[in-house]
């Protein structure tokens, strides 16, 4: 036998170089790719992981968005309430001065009615209202009153003194004719008519 055949029945299972170099390059590519499979799987999973992630935030901010647009609802409620409010309020007060006025009208048509029952049923026409002149010594009072022949003197000189309001802490005697008026006595009977004047002289 030579040497060829005694080397093949000795290594039937030997392989050659190259048959296993190509089977070492299958198992690397092999791992590889097993690799970059694993790879893009963790890829696949983040990018799945991170669209949950946008979803729920996506969710999230939904739900800010309308708890936000509820607040300002409800804002707007309390605005449009507080302004009812005030309005009730403002409108309370306003009731409770009007029935305050109403019942001073009551009370002062009541006291109108009274003095209308004490008055004589006599009308009074343009003809009958005269006008006395006051004049002081002094110069300081110088106006004319309105009055009825039948006032006592005394309401005369009340009017007056309401618009000099210092003469009535001096004791003024009044004169017409040279005479001292009575202020008890109507103004007819103390002989005074329309136009006259009667001088103030404080005592």
């Amino acid at each position: 036998m030579n040497y060829q055949l005694i080397q093949q029945m000795n290594y039937p299972q030997q392989m050659n170089y190259s048959q296993i170099q190509n089977n070492q390059n299958y198992n690397d590519i092999s791992q590889q790719l097993n690799n970059e499979k694993l790879k893009n799987k963790k890829l696949e999973e983040e990018i799945q992981r991170l669209k949950n992630k946008i979803n729920e935030l996506k969710n999230n901010n939904n739900n800010l968005i309308n708890e936000n647009n509820n607040l300002k609802q409800r804002l707007r409620n309390l605005n449009q309430f507080n302004q009812l409010n005030q309005m009730n309020q403002f409108n309370q007060m306003h009731i409770y001065e009007i029935n305050n006025l109403r019942q001073i009208i009551i009370q002062k048509d009541k006291e109108i009615n009274e003095l209308k029952s004490k008055m004589p049923n006599s009308k009074v026409y343009m003809n009958d209202i005269m006008v006395i002149n006051f004049l002081s010594i002094d110069q300081n009072i110088r106006c004319g009153i309105s009055c009825l022949a039948d006032d006592t003197f005394a309401e005369v000189e009340e009017k007056l003194y309401k618009k000099f309001n210092e003469f009535r802490n001096t004791n003024n005697i009044l004169l017409f004719g040279g005479n001292t008026i009575l202020r008890f006595k109507k103004v007819r009977e103390n002989n005074i008519h329309d136009g006259d004047t009667i001088l103030v002289k404080p005592e």
